[in-house]
């Protein structure tokens, strides 16, 4: 596709005019669209280079259906017109990028965003459910987790 058919910032501008929801909890769907974001980012193993937000495999029964990631159905579904209307965009630069306007939108810091990832055809590319951090299971739990995606406690702390 031309480079001109590829319009980020109509993107943007899409994701940030659904942000405002009356009917969505305080009434706005940003901090779920962060939600979405982290979770499809957060399976990420730096050692394999497998699971991460590349291939959008939460769209998969396999992933979705993980109790990590109860209720982001809703959130995948939000953004479906946006998709609808850019189909060009992948589903996972679709979840990444919103993460990133709903932050601005919420008056968070600027955060640096990159297109060209790719979604997946299907669920073996799914990583295994519970890589995502549980509170429950504890500090070292969490540590371990955080530190399988190539983060310091120091930046543990900073995304806490």
């Amino acid at each position: 596709m031309p480079s001109a058919a590829r319009d980020f910032d109509a993107v943007r501008r899409d994701i940030r005019s659904i942000l405002e929801n009356p009917k969505y909890d305080d009434g706005s769907i940003a901090p779920v669209l962060v939600r979405l974001a982290w979770h499809a980012s957060g399976t990420y193993d730096k050692s394999t280079g497998t699971g991460g937000s590349d291939g959008a495999t939460m769209r998969f029964n396999m992933e979705a259906r993980d109790p990590a990631n109860a209720g982001l159905e809703q959130a995948r579904d939000f953004l479906l017109p946006v998709k609808e209307k850019h189909p060009w965009i992948s589903y996972a630069d679709l979840w990444t990028l919103a993460g990133v306007v709903a932050i601005d939108a919420m008056g968070g810091p600027v955060v640096p965003w990159k297109p060209g990832r790719m979604d997946k055809n299907d669920e073996t590319a799914c990583p295994p459910n519970g890589r995502l951090p549980d509170a429950s299971l504890g500090e070292v739990h969490v540590r371990e987790v955080f530190r399988r995606m190539g983060f310091t406690d120091r930046e543990m702390v900073a995304l806490m």
